[in-house]
């Protein structure tokens, strides 16, 4: 089972107290998905998991972004390099596919409404309303030599119409892929680091970690924040988490030469204007190694963080790390709360083991019961004038070819404007 774990560039998502991984590179091809009971303690070095009957990917895939509709009982698994299992050839006939909790099923859903484009390196949010928002991105149009573009556009999935948009847009900002993204609870959406081309014909660059950029959902305006406070290191590769009182913490990611970052863990506070940068004094002891491709998820108290490749070993990790977000520590034993109501979780339960009874935090909700029947007035005026805002692409990004190879990803900053070879992850 431990050769199944090491992965980097997988996602991971929490059901009913379950945190689920799936997809990513591993040590050799892997589609299926498995979990790690919250419900019970554990000890981060010696942990059970357990294997979903039945919820084999129907593809391999890595470097995609996986989201989760509202009710907590689909998954929307978008983008990424993807492989026929069969063959190992790229296939990507299809670029949505949709997992069913409740039965364990795997699905192509029909969309309407504009072309798909592929895309790797993204990440994907949902707001209140149901939309997934997808901003940029990478795409490896030759597969051979791993050359693509990047892109600045804003793509939106609404998951109660299936109908799939590319919003075309004024003031966007620069190209830009590996970001981290987060939605706050007043619907902008904050996007940190990555990799971005500043103008045509100029070389690729990190992020400086102070330029924020912000997307409000609701007029879907671009705006950007110069964030204060101490200096983090710009990186890309990393994984970040939005706390309930509106903190975005960051950990780990690397240079643009693969070396570790400064520091491992950094917090963005977006109540205060500038959002503001600080270093909790006690992250630095008993930090975990610096790793990237790694994911980390919210559950309560804990930040926890999922595998990945080891920066200074390189080689792939089957750890698990736990951050407690309110004594601003990292613990190795984990303690799920008591009597803690579950809250927008599905009917029913798949065939799995041990199913758990306490709800993650991975949804704020943004009106209240209390609010009234004047509250679902005003939502649906919202999402009404969401609708009309929606406008075709200007263009339809090339389906990229297949090959029986991984990309080679040399990193030689290419010559074309909007050309991209990342390096290898």
């Amino acid at each position: 089972m431990r050769s199944l774990l090491k992965r980097r560039f997988h996602n991971s998502v929490i059901i009913k107290d379950k945190l689920l991984i799936l997809t990513g590179i591993t040590t050799t091809n892997s589609s299926e998905i498995f979990y790690l009971d919250l419900s019970k303690p554990f000890d981060s070095g010696n942990l059970t998991w357990t294997l979903i009957p039945n919820g084999n990917l129907p593809v391999y895939t890595s470097r995609s972004t996986a989201v989760l509709s509202l009710d907590n009982s689909t998954i929307y698994l978008i983008g990424g390099f993807m492989r026929n299992k069969y063959t190992l050839d790229y296939d990507y006939s299809n670029l949505i596919y949709t997992y069913d909790y409740p039965t364990s099923t795997w699905s192509t859903p029909a969309l309407n409404g504009d072309e798909i484009p592929p895309r790797q390196d993204i990440k994907g949010v949902i707001d209140n309303l149901g939309i997934i928002y997808i901003f940029g991105g990478y795409n490896a149009t030759d597969l051979v030599r791993n050359i693509g573009p990047l892109f600045n556009d804003m793509n939106i999935l609404n998951t109660s119409s299936n109908t799939w948009t590319t919003l075309n847009l004024e003031n966007r900002p620069t190209i830009c892929d590996e970001y981290a993204a987060n939605i706050l609870p007043n619907g902008i959406i904050v996007y940190i680091g990555g990799v971005e081309q500043v103008n045509d014909g100029a070389n690729f660059t990190l992020v400086n970690m102070n330029k924020i950029k912000l997307f409000n959902t609701y007029t879907y305006q671009w705006s950007q924040m110069n964030a204060t406070g101490d200096e983090i290191d710009p990186r890309w590769f990393f994984s970040s988490v939005l706390t309930p009182d509106g903190h975005i913490i960051i950990f780990g990611g690397c240079t643009r030469n693969f070396s570790g970052v400064s520091p491992n863990l950094a917090v963005l506070d977006t109540t205060k204007k500038p959002f503001e940068w600080s270093i909790p004094s006690n992250s630095k002891i008993n930090s975990p190694p610096s790793i990237r491709g790694h994911t980390a998820n919210l559950y309560y108290d804990y930040m926890i963080i999922i595998f990945g490749l080891d920066t200074n070993t390189g080689l792939f990790s089957s750890q698990v790390y736990l951050y407690n977000i309110k004594s601003n520590n990292w613990v190795t034993t984990f303690s799920p709360p008591e009597n803690e109501p579950s809250i927008n979780t599905p009917e029913n339960e798949p065939s799995i083991n041990t199913p758990g009874t306490n709800k993650p935090l991975a949804i704020y909700i943004g009106i209240g019961i209390a609010i009234g029947i004047g509250a679902a007035f005003f939502v649906f005026g919202i999402y009404i004038a969401k609708s009309k805002c929606l406008h075709k692409p200007k263009t339809v990004v090339p389906e990229p070819v297949n090959t029986t190879s991984d990309p080679p990803n040399p990193f030689n900053l290419a010559p074309e404007n909007y050309t991209y070879n990342p390096p290898p992850p």
